[in-house]
């Protein structure tokens, strides 16, 4: 069950992570940068708080093999 809820969550992470860099991009850098494009910064600010959220629940279905690699620690498991 782990594994297929990231394969579906890991996709939307790194299509997140890409959005809000060009979200960004745009707003700073962008044709609309001189004026000011107020809904490229939203649209930035509401893909950074998705990228977080959704990353936090790739840390917790992860957490066993970051406790294992990082910390090492072997994950408690339920019997």
């Amino acid at each position: 069950m782990k594994n297929t809820i990231l394969k579906f969550i890991n996709p939307i992470l790194a299509i997140m992570f890409v959005l809000t860099f060009v979200f960004v991009a745009l707003y700073k850098f962008g044709p609309l940068a001189w004026r000011g494009s107020e809904s490229l910064g939203e649209l930035h600010e509401f893909s950074g708080a998705l990228f977080v959220f959704v990353a936090l629940i790739h840390v917790y279905y992860n957490w066993s093999w970051i406790r294992l690699n990082i910390f090492g620690k072997k994950a408690k498991h339920k019997s």
